[in-house]
């Protein structure tokens, strides 16, 4: 009788000990999330016990921790690219609108011979189509990303679009001294896609060729099979896909592009960027974005690099 009771004794002191380890714990680990949290550090909560409840209660903290400090960093970042798509809206917005108001003014003054003032007309007639098209662009992003876009993807020929794209551009290219050289085939060359938007995407990317590059364009398509799964493809709210397809067809657009360095072809498809960073090419940066969600938006993806002197844009499509 007496063993037991000295037994029960010894169990229960270790429980109180245990108990008061445990407590002390997690005094400690409260101290220290406040410390992390007041100080916005790396550390981590740990445990000095060997329980494997605290081990485990404090890699859940620490999980915790590190999602918080990832949401923190994705806030600022946003918050940051929030205030530059501001100020270049706004510098885009205005730079049209305050030339066009110039002419205004100067049309009113006396004096004016009608060549003058034909040239005025037609200089305020160039600003507010620039501004017209700045705003269209706005308005037709806003609804893309808000998912507001519809896609009817269904058989569609993009050796047929590539063409019919590169025919509206090519005297443009050309009056600019551009070398053209093209690689598409006579023969059908089906994709997956809504022909609207894969034609909105080939006019923007070769509109940022022509902007942008110099001298040489380089086109081409072809059938592969890249290596990577296409993502979701929607339509009206459905995933009707591509994503599943074995096949893929790859388009490249290549112009010459001196000066662009790897951060600059890395942030072409960013939202509101543009390599020119004094913005006289009087274009928002939002051509490429346009390009890049449409094109994932129907189980494709377009990327860009380097080679050489070159700009390649690639985009692929499933087939």
């Amino acid at each position: 009788m007496v063993t037991l009771i000295i037994i029960l004794g010894a169990l229960l002191a270790a429980a109180v000990c245990r108990l008061a380890l445990l407590k002390r714990d997690v005094r400690q680990m409260g101290g220290k999330l406040k410390t992390i949290a007041g100080t916005d550090t790396n550390a981590q909560a740990a445990t000095e016990t060997f329980d494997r409840d605290m081990i485990a209660l404090a890699d859940s903290i620490n999980v915790t921790l590190e999602r918080s400090r990832r949401d923190l960093i994705d806030k600022i970042r946003a918050e940051a690219d929030l205030k530059r798509a501001i100020t270049n809206i706004s510098h885009d917005l205005r730079t049209p609108l305050t030339s066009a108001l110039g002419y205004l003014q100067m049309l009113e003054g006396s004096g004016l011979d009608d060549e003058t003032r034909a040239r005025y007309i037609a200089t305020i007639s160039g600003r507010l189509l620039t501004l017209s098209e700045l705003m269209n662009s706005l308005f037709e992003f806003a609804r893309i990303i808000e998912g507001k876009a519809e896609f009817d993807l269904q058989r569609t020929d993009a050796g047929a679009a590539l063409r019919g794209a590169l025919s509206e551009w090519f005297g443009d290219f050309v009056s600019k001294g551009f070398s053209v050289d093209a690689d598409i085939p006579e023969t059908p060359s089906p994709c997956v896609c809504d022909a609207d938007a894969l034609r909105r995407v080939l006019q923007n990317l070769l509109k940022n060729a022509y902007v942008h590059g110099k001298e040489k364009l380089i086109v081409s398509l072809s059938g592969g099979k890249p290596p990577f799964a296409g993502g979701p493809a929607r339509s009206s709210g459905e995933n009707r896909s591509g994503a599943g397809a074995a096949n893929h067809l790859t388009i490249k657009i290549a112009n010459k592009a001196n000066g662009l360095d790897d951060l600059e072809t890395a942030r072409l498809f960013d939202r509101f960027y543009t390599a020119d960073a004094s913005r006289t090419s009087k274009n928002t940066g939002l051509g490429l974005a346009i390009a890049k969600e449409l094109t994932e938006r129907m189980g494709g993806r377009v990327t860009a690099r380097r080679e050489g002197d070159m700009l390649v844009v690639q985009v692929t499509l499933p087939a």
